[in-house]
């Protein structure tokens, strides 16, 4: 279960939840519109991954050492490709969140979560959360691995619960600092985001690599 906590931790890793917090802190009433992100993006990602472990739980279904270990193996090589293409300064470009440069981007037009975040409206801003929500591979690899476990269906639901506490944590350090200490919290944050923008990569290739290299050879051992 440490493996999926650990997961969680590297999908934290966001620098683009941080830059929307540092967006949103910049209009007005933002205690509102980061909680109506926060609510929207939290919400739909908690859902996603109920109905997956629930419709497992549902099906009765029994993984085997050899299912086990090709589950490892599978998560473990996503993670090593992932940490793979951020050392090499490239996004994988199936998740909106993880694209280094979009195309609206690249043709000089913002995104349209980018476009959502500019807006005074709460909906808008809970709509841009649930946008931002699309399971990323941290997410996918975690449910793979909890899958795994055979555990209670209150287990699993308790474990999402946690996997999306921290995974949306730069995200909700700024609301509750907006609440806190409401005159240091936009500079802090830009701080953070600033240092975030220094060293995610990093931290990231060494996270990632470090849980796929783990996971890829314990896969292995079970199936040989």
């Amino acid at each position: 279960m440490g493996q999926v906590f650990l997961l969680a931790v590297v999908s934290a890793l966001d620098a683009g939840l941080l830059t929307a917090a540092v967006v949103l802190l910049g209009r007005p009433r933002p205690a509102r519109k980061l909680g109506a992100y926060l609510i929207g993006g939290m919400g739909f990602s908690i859902i996603f991954g109920l109905l997956i472990v629930l419709a497992l739980h549902g099906s009765n279904l029994r993984l085997g050492r050899s299912t086990q270990g090709t589950i490892e193996v599978v998560a473990g090589a996503l993670l090593i490709v992932v940490a793979v293409a951020e050392w090499s300064g490239r996004k994988l470009q199936w998740h909106p969140r993880r694209t280094h440069k979009p195309d609206a981007e690249r043709s000089g037009r913002p995104s349209l979560h980018d476009r959502a975040l500019g807006h005074d409206s709460l909906w808008i801003a809970w709509a841009a959360g649930a946008l931002y929500s699309v399971p990323g591979a941290y997410y996918l690899a975690g449910l793979a691995l909890l899958a795994k476990q055979n555990v209670s269906a209150a287990t699993d639901v308790l474990v999402i619960l946690g996997f999306n506490v921290i995974q949306f944590a730069l995200f909700e350090l700024p609301l509750i600092g907006l609440v806190l200490m409401p005159d240091r919290t936009r500079s802090l944050t830009e701080k953070l985001n600033h240092w975030m923008t220094a060293h995610r990569r990093i931290v990231i290739v060494i996270l990632a690599g470090a849980i796929g290299t783990y996971l890829l050879i314990s896969g292995i051992s079970d199936l040989s």
